[in-house]
């Protein structure tokens, strides 16, 4: 008789706490001891002669939790069970024998014992399944002693086959050995094999118990298409997202549930051709009718002769996905817009600093022709009339002989020379005032440009206006540092832009380079205008400062949201005319040889253009 081995597993497949301590118990060697007996001579245990009794470790498990699962691990690694108790209610017989035939499928070697109630009464009509030799029936309530011997014989190993008989001692004349059978040659080879045959469908079984297992616990999507373009097998996640039954989808089309996009056979066109797609962009359709976003990958089965079999996809919900980028969307264009109303207030304080400074010039010239008009000599014409008024009778002797009347040609000279010089005073500060005045309005006009509604509206826009205008913006600035411009414009066609985005980068740019050549002796502002030639074809403004420069470390930084080296910074202008550039479809960008070398911005458009005779 072979060993039993010294510890073998147990499963008891109940609900029942009472039920669990009592199996428990029963497998105890220290508790049936006493109820197997002892040998009073030596104090050996006497179950089965001088072979040690088993032990049993015992796993507890409710019905339908984990049981082929728990099953299938056990073979896995290396510990099987060896026996199972199934306590079986009223009425479970049908459900009970698929779950057992199952856990079969999982242990081939698997030994169960139906803990069936004491009135037969509630017995199934007719107690079968595939395996006869591998099931026993105990009744309720259950016996210790008798769970234990059951226990024991059950788990047993399979007895293996004598050795060969051999010849022996010599035998004594005359007398003849009783005949002994002898074994076949190949029964050996033959019972070796039956074994590895066994433990290999064993493996097979629980290898394929794994896989599905995996296949049944993936979060995503499952779908196998058959060579003939009908679906052949589906997981639960699939099931649970579309809200279909296995049998609903099993033989038809993928067109059920893939809808317009698969009749147009842009997915399976893709996997017959290359083969193998990753993170294609679909939508299924659920039974309701329901469109859900999804991200597909799939490749094509091939046999050993390179034939094909059907298509593996895999598919992901990417609903949440979805909703998150039109939340961040929503965020980006939120953030535009904050972003602007954020900085009309500085845009508007130096609007108004403009204006302040025109008024005071308005102001000046008016008070210069105010006095000029207050000392005008123009009332000495008057008096000189009245004088000649006085001698008309006389005028020759007046003025030949008459000491004052000598000296009035002289003084109608000078008089007249000053009345132009005051003429040309007044007609100077006239056209001051219509420039200021003029320079207002710019301001003006500048400030509604920049206040116009958020959202990109292209229209046909020249870029030298649109950075004079951007430079009236910032006109007190570059006064207060006087600050030297120069311009130097390529000759470049209207581009079609948003106006008003480029014009708020422009004077975020331009007042960040006056800004920064504040402290410096040499302030000398550069602005460029430059056709790109592409292909694409593209724009760049360029504005170029001899300020404090832009430390290497800053120069990726200095684009972030809330990022600004200067003291009390907001850091929002940069931040916000990189993402308005990249909204239009170009960028915004810096370079810098470090600190005290100048710094100089690149706003790179699209090559968009508008050519008037077309």
């Amino acid at each position: 008789m072979s060993h039993i081995p010294a510890n073998r597993q147990v499963l008891l497949v109940s609900a029942d706490s009472d039920m669990q301590t009592l199996l428990r118990e029963a497998l105890s060697v220290s508790s049936v001891s006493a109820e197997l007996g002892k040998d009073s001579r030596n104090g050996q245990h006497n179950y089965g002669g001088e072979r040690p009794l088993p032990q049993f470790t015992l796993v507890c498990v409710e019905a339908g939790h984990r049981i082929l699962e728990m099953i299938a691990e056990a073979k896995i690694t290396g510990h099987p069970f060896s026996l199972a108790f199934i306590e079986v209610g009223p009425w479970e017989w049908n459900l009970l024998r698929d779950i057992v035939e199952q856990m079969w499928e999982c242990d081939h070697a698997l030994r169960c014992v139906f803990c069936l109630p004491f009135d037969p009464a509630s017995w199934p009509e007719s107690l079968s399944f595939s395996r006869p030799e591998q099931w026993a029936v105990l009744r309720l309530p259950l016996l210790k002693q008798e769970v234990f011997q059951l226990a024991c014989c059950l788990s047993a190993g399979i007895t293996s086959p004598p050795d060969p008989v051999s010849n022996g001692p010599e035998q004594p004349a005359g007398k003849v050995n009783p005949p002994e059978r002898q074994l076949h040659p190949h029964a050996h080879d033959r019972d070796e094999k039956a074994g590895e045959l066994e433990s290999t469908r064993d493996a097979l079984a629980a290898s394929k118990y794994y896989v599905d297992n995996i296949l049944r616990s993936m979060a995503d999507s499952l779908l196998v298409i058959n060579a003939d373009m009908t679906i052949g097998a589906v997981n639960p996640s699939l099931l649970n997202l579309l809200g279909y039954q296995e049998h609903d989808l099993i033989g038809e089309s993928p067109g059920l549930i893939f809808g317009e996009e698969f009749a147009q056979g842009v997915i399976i066109e893709n996997l017959l051709l290359q083969g193998l797609v990753s993170g294609v962009e679909s939508s299924f359709l659920t039974h309701e009718g329901r469109k859900i976003p999804i991200s597909v990958s799939g490749s094509m089965m091939q046999d050993q002769q390179g034939q094909f079999q059907g298509l593996v996809c895999v598919a992901q919900d990417i609903t949440e996905r979805k909703r998150m980028e039109e939340e961040k969307l929503q965020l980006h264009e939120q953030l535009l817009d904050t972003s602007r109303q954020l900085g009309m207030a500085e845009v508007a304080t130096g609007v108004l600093h403009n204006v302040g400074n025109v008024l005071n010039s308005i102001n000046v010239s008016i008070g210069v022709i105010r006095d000029l008009l207050k000392n005008s000599m123009v009332g000495d014409v008057g008096r000189i009339s009245q004088l000649l008024e006085k001698h008309r009778d006389d005028l020759g002797a007046y003025f030949s002989q008459n000491p004052k009347g000598k000296q009035v040609p002289g003084y109608l000279e000078k008089l007249s020379g000053q009345l132009m010089e005051e003429k040309r005073v007044a007609l100077l500060e006239l056209d001051r005032l219509r420039e200021n005045a003029g320079h207002a309005q710019q301001c003006v006009a500048a400030q509604q440009d920049l206040a116009n509604p958020s959202g990109i509206t292209e229209e046909p826009v020249s870029l030298a206006e649109l950075i004079d205008e951007a430079l009236t913006v910032n006109q007190d600035v570059l006064e207060m540092f006087s600050i030297k411009v120069i311009r130097e414009f390529q000759e470049v066609p209207q581009a079609i832009v948003d106006k008003h985005q480029v014009l708020r980068i422009l004077v975020d740019v331009i007042r960040n380079a006056c800004q920064a050549m504040e402290s410096i002796s040499l302030k000398q502002l550069i602005v460029r205008v430059k056709l790109i030639i592409g292909p694409p074809d593209s724009i760049c403004v360029e504005v170029q400062d001899t300020g404090s420069g832009i430390l290497l470390d800053d120069l990726t930084r200095i684009f972030g949201q809330g990022y600004s080296t200067k003291y009390g910074g907001r850091g929002l202008s940069l931040h916000r005319g990189a993402l308005m550039a990249k909204n239009m479809g170009g960028a915004l960008r810096v370079q810098s040889e470090g600190d005290g070398k100048g710094a100089t911005f690149f706003l790179d458009l699209p090559g968009h253009f508008h050519f008037h005779d077309m």
